[in-house]
């Protein structure tokens, strides 16, 4: 075993070491390293370790090793384990420790990128969104883990509703990672929510099994997209995801037994978050029981974009508004309360990329724009008169609201990007 530490000039230390499927613990540090040069070039995975998790790790290795198949491409992000909060959002501290293929550990030293120990996973996670390096599996777990993991394999069929606009290299990426899940049984639909489609011409022709559609006039908004997709698909489940954003290996697995295994009508996760403004990764946990919290204060008990929703559920809500392009999840959420039972898994299965060009970043949509305040000053409001019975949904804000004005969204096929 080839172990060594990093220290940083706040005396923080990591341990990089190449690991055997034989090893059972990491053994003592016998040497202090200015860089990973020298690691990663021998054994069956590459360890990056905030020292502060070793005892957690050690009790993990063995349950780690079955997360990491022979042959294949695999990057573990090692979180401390924590609780879940009551009722608002938990944002971790920096995420920095990781466990890989040696291929992988390889490919990131090849960037030769010049960082600190404690920015060596953003610069990972940031070649992965980009595609500078391929993973077969990328999975996040919490230290100590030592349940065994076995799925149901649940084989219901699934629709995932993808709106975009923006770059299209985080479109790729996402379809990628959507297609390297396990047991996803799933079709997905794409909106081009985009003034000129020609760009996308070889995704249409390189995912075939990706349904396309062109939206007119654009910008439309995710909302209208989400909706009509969801309007016209028949499987079982529906499943959201942003197109700037990549699903864990494991993530419809896991969803998917969450909402065999309980009565919920719609469950969501914890999110690792890509932060690009202020490039670190951080962790954000939800309420576990999203229900409970919202019965205490209106808030953000889930990340939409992690959502699977029984489609039958989905409609009895009243399905998306769609009158605005930014803040109706946070509508939905709130109507939903009234209808189904709403949970979070205590996983991590969502990485969210944070970037200035997302609508909750650029300057006409950002989260604390005037429109976002008044939608959310009645919505709140409204949501805790209709709790004390003083108000209906249908006669409230929480509505669902159509758009007015006359949009299309068309079909692309292979081959006719351009004509729709």
């Amino acid at each position: 075993m080839f172990i060594t530490a990093l220290e940083a000039s706040d005396g923080r230390r990591w341990i990089a070491a190449d690991l055997s499927r034989t090893d059972r613990s990491l053994d003592s540090v016998a040497e202090v390293a200015s860089s990973l040069e020298g690691a990663g070039h021998s054994g069956d995975a590459a360890l990056f370790l905030d020292e502060a998790l070793v005892g957690a790790f050690n009790e993990s290795l063995e349950t780690l090793w079955q997360d990491m198949p022979e042959n294949n491409s695999t990057l573990i992000v090692l979180l401390p384990r924590w609780s879940a909060p009551r009722v608002d959002p938990h944002y971790g501290e920096p995420a920095t420790s990781f466990l890989c293929s040696p291929a992988v550990f390889s490919a990131f030293l090849a960037l030769k990128i010049d960082c600190w120990a404690q920015s060596n996973l953003f610069v990972m996670l940031r070649a992965v969104t980009d595609g500078s390096i391929h993973l077969d599996r990328l999975l996040v777990r919490q230290l100590p883990e030592t349940r065994h993991r076995a799925s149901r394999q649940d084989g219901t069929p699934k629709a995932l509703l993808m709106p975009h606009r923006g770059d299209p290299r985080h479109l790729r990426t996402a379809l990628d990672y959507l297609f390297r899940t396990s047991g996803n049984s799933m079709s997905v639909g794409v909106g081009l929510d985009v003034e000129e489609v020609s760009e996308y011409s070889n995704f249409v022709n390189e995912y075939r099994e990706v349904r396309f559609f062109q939206t007119r006039p654009a910008p439309v908004g995710p909302y209208v997209i989400r909706q009509e997709l969801a309007e016209r698909s028949d499987e079982p489940f529906i499943c959201l995801q942003d197109s700037d954003d990549i699903s864990c290996h494991d993530r419809f697995t896991v969803l998917s037994d969450a909402l065999a295994e309980t009565s919920c009508g719609i469950v969501g996760s914890y999110e690792l978050c890509l932060d690009e403004i202020r490039t670190m990764v951080y962790p954000v946990r939800f309420p576990i029981d999203s229900s409970a919290a919202l019965s205490i204060c209106p808030n953000h008990a889930l990340l939409h974009a992690t959502l699977m929703a029984r489609r039958s559920v989905f409609f009895e809500c009243g399905g998306l508004s769609t009158d605005q392009i930014i803040a109706n999840d946070t509508q939905f959420l709130l109507r939903a309360f009234f209808t189904t039972s709403i949970r979070n898994v205590d996983e991590f299965l969502y990485v969210r990329r944070r970037h200035a060009a997302s609508l909750t970043n650029a300057p006409e949509t950002v989260h604390d724009n005037p429109l976002r305040r008044s939608l959310n000053e009645r919505w709140t409001s409204d949501f805790e008169a209709i709790k004390r019975g003083q108000l209906t949904i249908e006669n409230s804000s929480l509505r669902a609201v159509k758009r007015t004005e006359p949009f299309r969204m068309t079909r692309i096929m292979a081959g006719e990007v351009g004509k729709a």
